[in-house]
């Protein structure tokens, strides 16, 4: 478990988006993603997060993900 909130929130990531603020603040044009391998890294655990659900309601959804509920499809 300990990897997996890591992985989501690297150790560092506050004082980087901290450094990202001010960078965008004092005029920098570059996000703090393009910076910061951490501000990154945190951006691809939401985008996959988002994604996962994303396929996990659309197979609820489908007959299939009713078959493995036990219940009738919705519609």
């Amino acid at each position: 478990m300990w990897a997996q909130y890591l992985e989501a929130r690297p150790i560092g990531w506050k004082e980087d988006l901290r450094a990202s603020y001010q960078l965008r603040a004092a005029g920098m044009k570059k996000s703090g993603e393009d910076i910061f391998q951490s501000l990154s890294q945190m951006k691809k655990w939401d985008r996959d997060v988002a994604e996962e659900d994303k396929m996990r309601a659309s197979l609820s959804r489908s007959v299939f993900g009713a078959m493995l509920e036990g219940a009738s499809p919705k519609r």
